[in-house]
């Protein structure tokens, strides 16, 4: 993954869709994630969700 498919320009910094496709990647990675998917509860919305050993996870991005 790169600038490129992050979305970010020299004027923008990267798009919340782009952020969260990086975490999904790198968590999918990890030995002790089972299960990792992006979620859209509504439009504009960002996140995740995530098992570890058991456990359900969910994760929003927001723009700061």
């Amino acid at each position: 993954m790169d600038a490129e498919d992050l979305e970010i320009t020299p004027t923008q910094g990267p798009s919340c869709e782009g952020v969260r496709d990086l975490i999904v990647e790198l968590l999918e990675a990890h030995s002790l994630v089972s299960h990792v998917g992006p979620v859209r509860a509504a439009p504009g919305d960002f996140g995740l969700r995530v098992e570890i050993g058991g456990l359900d996870f969910e994760m929003w991005v927001d723009p700061a």
